[in-house]
């Protein structure tokens, strides 16, 4: 017999992320997340403390999805500009994919940001050495300013936040075009 839980856990944060985005977090009742997950309520309390739990292991399972995104598009041949590109497109379709959830994040999580932020850091510590290697890579082919990778990893995490910030609010707003403007102003801009 094979070991459901991991199934079971999977499937939790599935209903818990549509029924977030669908209700919010704070309207959405544990009860529901168990009927769209196929488990009993208690269920969901053998794997999570509390719904603010379940929140974060969403957030997470979501960060670790764009991580493993960005070392998909990132490993490989072609020039550093054009993989980072790629991956940040990838992103951003994934992040398009996600929009209510986003939505959520941005209008309701606010108290629970300090969790975020740790989740986030010890994901950027995790992947430090990977993204020092990339940095200098894009350093050496003249396309970044030969300044300390944790500045330059601040700058892009700053912009990558603010127009996500930008468009998860404004529902007119394309996320994949706005990618696509920024990559073709820093061509432009590393042109010489």
């Amino acid at each position: 017999m094979t070991d459901q839980k991991p199934e079971r856990r999977r499937r939790i944060l599935l209903a818990a992320r549509e029924v977030f985005a669908k209700e919010g977090f704070h309207s959405a009742e544990v009860k529901t997340i168990a009927t769209r997950a196929s488990v009993g309520k208690a269920t969901i309390y053998k794997h999570f403390d509390s719904k603010e739990d379940l929140l974060l292991a969403v957030v997470q399972a979501d960060l670790q999805a764009i991580r493993d995104i960005a070392l998909t598009h990132l490993v490989g041949a072609g020039h550093p500009l054009e993989r980072f590109e790629s991956t940040c497109l990838a992103i951003a379709d994934y992040l398009d994919q996600n929009r209510n959830f986003s939505k959520v994040l941005i209008s309701e999580a606010g108290e629970f940001m300090p969790e975020i932020q740790r989740l986030h850091q010890e994901v950027v510590f995790a992947n430090q050495a990977f993204a020092d290697a990339f940095f200098d890579a894009m350093k050496s082919e003249g396309v970044l300013p030969d300044i300390p990778n944790r500045i330059l990893l601040n700058l892009l995490m700053n912009l990558t936040i603010g127009t996500v910030y930008s468009w998860t609010l404004n529902k007119e707003q394309d996320l994949r075009s706005e990618v696509e403007q920024l990559f073709e102003l820093w061509k432009k801009g590393t042109k010489r």
